[in-house]
């Protein structure tokens, strides 16, 4: 039976030195930054894709420009947007500087993600569910794309630990941020709703400060419901997601939801050496979340890690299946980002929950992991398997074979995009669709 406190991947820790092991910053930042480096590196050999584009669209306007953008598309990332564009008023558009700030949120989300796991399981739950997290193919994409499902992921994290301390004290003031914090993640992505449902059926379940979460949640929802209101209005925005059976919707969450990543619409499949390893790290970590449960069932000490770490996986999943099944499809992997520290902090249990008898077991499990979760990043980073037509790679081929000065009629105004994404390699162009040199195009929001 598991019992003392543990200070690493299997020894046991006594006295002060474990007090400071369970309570300090430096292992958390330490996580947190080794989680910025693996999304940060290779961030700039992928293109811009239709979604980052959108971003870079959005990004351009002015505040009012963009305002009146999200009146009539794409509301449900109207708060990204308005920090893309101060962030890219600085740094600009490149894709180093468009992507670092969700490489941020993921290093901020490990972190996180650290000290939920030390602070509802052990020094060792901690350190397994933030490697796991830093390496896990859904993550490692949400800090390589200019979109905010890292940030997402961040709230997500902050919001638990804000429900932690709330529960904790149950001071208003604790409430009034964990409300807070609920409004700015359903601003920031609407589906966070579920986040938050997920929260209050966990503490139902768990009967921990039940009338206070239900309080606090309800007011943050009537907070956001004009805008959950405003953004289903706009809910044609969603359909060019796939008709597909419950089978086969399944069998896309079953693979992508944490062991790919790469959401790029082309018809590259894998590899079968990156399927395999896909295969591998799925079976590995899923029984490590079933072994962590079971491992805990004689006892209640995890019993609060393994309910909110289940509600925020499933709950948010059933509601999108839900929805896909009875009115349209609405399913997009990417959609519940937000759930992969839940689900690292379940695979971080199952490690700690190895036997400690048996030294070797730990650090073998994370290294299995580990390695099996660097496959798929080849995919994710575009060193193996990048598409011909990406739009670098076109807009590329057209400024080759354009003489100055050039002129250029799109066929369809999405191939714009081109131009958008890598303006310099249409300087001096003349779009004569627009009747004008093409420097600058805007690009609805998609």
């Amino acid at each position: 039976m598991h019992t003392g406190t543990l200070d690493g991947l299997g020894n046991r820790g006594q006295g002060p030195d474990s007090a400071a092991v369970s309570t300090g910053w430096k292992l958390p930042a330490a996580l947190g930054l080794l989680a910025f480096c693996v999304a940060f590196v290779g961030m700039w050999i992928p293109s811009f894709w239709d979604d980052e584009i959108a971003t870079i669209s959005a990004a351009r306007r002015s505040p009012g420009e963009l305002l009146l953008l999200l009146q009539s598309v794409d509301a449900v990332h109207g708060l990204y947007y308005l920090f893309m564009h101060f962030w890219t008023s600085v740094f600009g558009f490149s894709e180093i500087a468009m992507r670092i700030p969700s490489a941020l949120a993921v290093g901020l989300a490990c972190a996180g993600t650290t000290i939920i796991g030390r602070r509802l399981g052990s020094p060792t739950t901690g350190i397994a569910a933030g490697l796991v997290l830093a390496f896990l193919p859904r993550m490692v994409w949400a800090g390589t794309e200019a979109r905010q499902s890292a940030f997402a992921a961040l709230l997500a994290v902050a919001l638990t630990l804000l429900l932690l301390r709330a529960w904790e004290s149950n001071r208003v003031l604790d409430w009034v941020l964990y409300g807070l914090c609920a409004v700015v993640g359903v601003w920031m992505f609407m589906f966070f709703v579920l986040a938050v449902m997920a929260h209050a059926a966990a503490a139902v379940i768990l009967r921990r400060r039940v009338l206070g979460t239900l309080v606090a949640s309800a007011m943050a929802g009537a907070t956001v419901l004009p805008f959950v209101l405003h953004a289903l209005g706009q809910k044609a925005q969603v359909d060019w997601i796939q008709n597909r059976s419950l089978a086969q919707t399944l069998m896309t969450a079953a693979v992508k939801q944490f062991f790919y990543g790469d959401d790029r619409p082309t018809n590259n499949a894998p590899p079968q050496w990156v399927l395999g390893a896909m295969l591998v790290l799925g079976v590995i970590e899923v029984g490590l979340v079933v072994w962590g449960i079971w491992a805990s069932r004689r006892h209640g000490r995890h019993r609060t890690l393994i309910v909110l770490g289940l509600s925020i996986i499933l709950l948010p999943a059933l509601g999108l299946l839900l929805v896909s099944v009875v009115a349209q499809p609405v399913y997009v992997a990417r959609y519940l980002t937000f759930t992969a520290p839940a689900f690292a902090l379940l695979v971080g249990l199952g490690i700690s929950q190895l036997p400690a008898r048996k030294a070797w077991l730990r650090p073998v499990a994370l290294a299995a992991v580990v390695l099996c979760s660097l496959v798929p990043q080849l995919t994710i980073k575009s060193v193996v398997n990048e598409p011909a037509d990406t739009e670098r790679r076109v807009a590329g081929m057209l400024d080759g074979a354009l003489p100055r000065p050039a002129a250029v009629v799109f066929g369809e105004p999405y191939l714009r995009d081109l131009a958008l994404a890598y303006p310099e390699h249409f300087d001096g162009v003349a779009d004569l669709a627009l009747g004008q040199a093409q420097r600058s195009p805007e690009r609805c929001g998609a």
